[in-house]
């Protein structure tokens, strides 16, 4: 079976990992109070590559596979609102 890496909770714009890897999934949960959106970049920051960008209703949980999307710099996740959780699973 295949193994992967977890992010842990994040709740905050961080870097997740450095280097080439694989994105796995990323699981995304509005705690309430409007929509939560974050994003997902291949680099160190906010000005690599954007993958990924979700905008989740309120009280709303959802899991987005990424196939092994290949992340060549990194993985950066960033949170434009404080409102949700966030895991991202890679390989």
């Amino acid at each position: 079976m295949p193994s992967c890496r977890s992010s842990g909770l994040l709740q905050a714009d961080t870097q997740v990992f450095t280097g080439q890897c694989k994105l796995i999934s990323i699981h995304v949960c509005n705690d309430g109070g409007g929509l939560f959106t974050c994003k997902v970049f291949d680099g160190t920051d906010n000005t690599g590559k954007e993958v990924a960008r979700f905008v989740v209703m309120p009280d709303t949980t959802m899991e987005f596979d990424m196939h092994g999307v290949i992340m060549s710099e990194g993985i950066f996740y960033e949170e434009t609102t404080s409102n949700g959780s966030v895991f991202i699973n890679f390989a």
